[in-house]
C-alpha cells in the first residue's frame, strides 16, 4: 500500500497532541500519563520519564514556527541542569511497513539530535539558535514482543523526537522496495534502549543497534529485533525469530550478536548449545536468501585489578570466529576492537563509554562508538562505504537521576510499598493494590482486554488477575479501554474489592459497598462516609491493611 503525509508545524493547530491510537500529534508528559501505555518501551519513542516525578514534566510550545519541548512545573530546576527535554511526535502510518521520509528541525544553539522509531539515531549535528536541517530517514515499522508478553504487537506510527532543537516539518510516505533491511538478532547491547527524561547521553543505557542507522549509506534500514535478556535459545522460544523469518527476503543482512546472556547457563557454552543455536540461525537465514553476518560480543570493562583486564568473553569470540570459520559465515570482531580500546584507556577513562555504575551496558556514546566500528566491518562484507561521521566524545553530566532524598521509603517486605501517599488513586493503583490485599497472584503471559494496557506495563499482570477474578466493574472498560490513570472514588474502589473479599470472608449486613465494608471493619473512622469522595493512595492502603484473608 503506498502511503504518503505531511505536517507542517508552523501552521496553525499544527503543535495539536496526541490523542490515542488512530490519530497523529506531540507526545508530551499529560500524554503519557493519560495513555500509560506510551511508557512501554515496544509502543514508544523510547524516553521514559523518572517514576518519582508526581507530574508532567514536559510540554511543548510553538516559536517561531516549530514545536520545542518546554519544561513543566513538575520537573525539579536540579535534574533539568544540564540535562534536555525532547520534543515527541507520533505520525500514525497505516500499518506495518518500510517508511521513508524528512523532518525538518530548528536548532536550539548547539547539540542537536534526531531520533526515529524506538530512538534510533538518525543524524547528530551542531545547529546555531534558529538554523534549519532537513534530516532524511528510513524506519521498519514492524511488530515486536514486548517483555513479559507473548504475542507480537505493533506500534502503527512514526515516531520523531528531537533533541536541542524543534520540529518544523515531517514528510513520511512508503518506502521503495528497492530498501535492504538489516536485521539485528541480539541483546541488551544491541537493542534499542529507552532513556530517561530529562536527557543527558552519559547517563543513558543504549545499545547499538538504535546507533547503527546513522552510520549505514542510503538504501539500507536498520530492523532491530535484539530485546535485553535474550539468550540464543530465548530469542527463537520468546517468538522474536519468528517476526524475522517470516520478514526475511533475498538481499536483507542479518547480523547476530549473543553470549552475554548464554554464558549464564550451564547448557549454553561457547561450545555447546550456543555454537550449536547460532548454527542454526545461520542455516534458516540462508534458506531465506539473506546473508548472515556474526558479531563478536562486546566486551565489558571487567579488570582483575587495575592493571590486568579479564576478560570474561573470550571463549564465546572464539567460538563465533570457528563457527564463522566452519559456515563461511563474515565475522565482525566488535569484542576485540571493543577490549583494546578498554584496554587502551584504562579501567577508569573506559568507564566513560558505559552507563555508570555498569561494566556490561554502554551509553549512548559507547554505543555510538560500537554502531561507528560495526558500520566499517559491514560496509568491507558489503563493498560499500559507509558515511564519515564525526565521533561523540563523553562529556556533560555523568551523575544519574536519582529520587529525592526525602521521598519516603517503604518499609522492607511492606506488600504496599510505594503506595503509602497523597496521590489520588488511579484504576492501576486500585487493581494492584486490590489483588494485593486478597492474596492474588499477578499473571504473566498478558492477554490485553483492554487496548490501551500492554503487556511490559507494570501493572499489567495485576490488570489480568483482576480480569479472571472479574473483579473490574463493567462501566471501567465500556469503551474498550481501561484508562489505567483516571482517578477512583471510594465506592469506586470498594467496588473492586468487596466481591472478592465477600468470597473469601463472611460479610455482615445489607447494603451498598460503603455499607458493608464499614460493617466488616474494612474503613477507618477519618474515612469519608460518601461513595462519590475521592480516594488517596494512602486511603487505600488503609482499607487493604484491615483484610484479612
Amino acid at each position: 500500500m503506498e502511503y504518503h503525509d505531511s505536517a507542517d508545524f508552523a501552521a496553525p493547530g499544527a503543535d495539536a497532541l496526541w490523542h490515542g491510537p488512530g490519530s497523529s500529534g506531540f507526545v508530551t508528559g499529560a500524554v503519557m500519563l493519560d495513555y500509560p501505555g506510551l511508557r512501554a518501551p515496544m509502543h514508544q519513542a523510547g524516553w521514559q520519564p523518572m517514576w518519582w516525578y508526581r507530574g508532567p514534566v514536559s510540554g511543548v510550545v510553538r516559536r517561531d514556527g516549530s514545536v520545542f519541548a518546554a519544561p513543566q512545573p513538575a520537573l525539579p530546576a536540579a535534574d533539568a541542569a544540564g540535562r534536555r527535554l525532547p520534543v515527541w511526535y507520533k505520525a500514525d502510518v497505516p500499518g506495518e511497513g518500510l517508511y521513508t521520509g524528512e523532518v525538518t528541525i530548528c536548532g536550539e544553539g548547539g547539540e542537536a539530535l534526531v531520533f526515529v522509531g524506538r530512538r534510533r539515531l538518525a543524524w547528530r549535528g551542531v545547529l546555531a539558535a534558529g538554523e534549519q536541517i532537513t534530516v532524511p530517514f528510513v524506519l521498519d515499522v514492524v511488530p515486536l514482543i514486548s517483555e513479559g508478553d507473548t504475542d507480537p504487537w505493533l506500534n502503527p506510527a512514526v515516531d520523531v523526537t528531537a533533541v536541542g532543537a524543534g520540529l518544523r516539518r515531517l514528510w513520511v510516505e512508503s518506502a521503495p522496495g528497492t530498501l535492504r533491511r538489516v536485521f539485528l538478532l541480539g541483546d541488551s547491547t544491541v537493542t534499542d534502549q529507552s532513556a530517561a527524561v530529562p536527557y543527558a547521553p552519559f547517563t543513558s543505557y543504549a545499545g547499538w543497534g538504535e546507533m547503527l542507522g546513522w552510520f549505514l549509506p542510503e538504501g539500507f534500514c536498520v530492523s532491530n529485533h535484539a530485546h535485553s535478556g535474550l539468550t540464543t535459545e530465548t530469542f527463537e522460544t520468546e517468538g522474536h525469530w519468528a517476526i524475522v523469518e517470516a520478514r526475511l527476503r533475498p538481499g536483507d543482512w542479518v547480523l547476530l550478536q549473543f553470549g552475554h546472556n548464554d554464558q549464564k547457563l550451564p547448557h549454553l557454552t561457547a561450545e555447546g548449545g550456543y555454537t550449536e543455536r547460532m548454527r542454526r540461525y545461520i542455516e534458516r537465514v540462508r534458506r531465506k536468501g539473506a546473508a548472515p553476518v556474526l558479531v563478536t560480543p562486546l566486551a565489558r570493562n571487567s579488570w582483575a585489578d587495575e592493571t590486568r583486564y579479564n576478560d570474561l568473553l573470550a571463549d564465546y569470540a572464539a567460538a563465533v570466529f570457528r563457527l564463522g570459520a566452519e559456515t563461511s559465515t563474515p565475522v565482525i570482531d566488535l569484542h576485540a576492537y571493543a577490549m583494546q580500546a578498554i584496554k587502551a584507556d584504562g579501567r577508569e577513562a573506559s568507564k566513560a563509554w558505559f552507563y555508570p555504575g555498569d561494566y556490561t551496558h554502554p551509553n549512548d556514546f559507547g554505543a555510538y562508538k560500537a554502531a561507528e566500528f560495526i558500520s566499517g566491518a559491514l560496509g568491507r562484507i558489503l563493498g560499500v562505504q559507509p558515511p564519515a561521521r564525526a565521533p561523540w566524545l563523553p562529556c556533560g553530566v555523568r551523575e544519574p537521576l536519582a529520587p529525592p532524598a526525602d521521598l519516603k521509603q517503604p518499609a522492607a517486605g511492606d506488600p504496599y510499598a510505594g503506595y503509602d501517599d497523597a496521590a489520588p488513586l488511579t484504576r492501576a493503583d486500585a487493581l494492584s493494590l486490590v489483588t494485593t490485599a486478597l492474596h492474588l497472584f499477578p499473571v504473566n503471559g498478558y492477554r490485553s482486554p483492554f487496548a490501551d494496557v500492554v503487556g511490559a506495563s507494570p501493572f499489567a499482570g495485576a490488570v489480568q488477575c483482576a480480569v479472571q477474578n472479574n473483579l473490574i466493574p463493567p462501566a471501567w472498560g465500556a469503551d474498550g479501554c481501561l484508562h489505567p490513570a483516571r482517578a477512583v472514588t471510594l465506592g469506586e474502589f470498594l467496588a473492586v474489592l468487596m466481591p472478592g473479599y465477600a468470597i473469601r470472608c463472611t460479610v455482615p449486613g445489607t447494603g451498598g459497598v460503603v455499607a458493608r465494608a464499614r460493617s466488616a471493619n474494612l474503613l477507618p473512622e477519618d474515612l469519608p462516609a460518601e461513595p462519590g469522595a475521592p480516594l488517596s493512595r494512602a486511603q487505600a492502603v488503609a482499607v487493604c491493611r484491615r483484610v484479612k484473608i
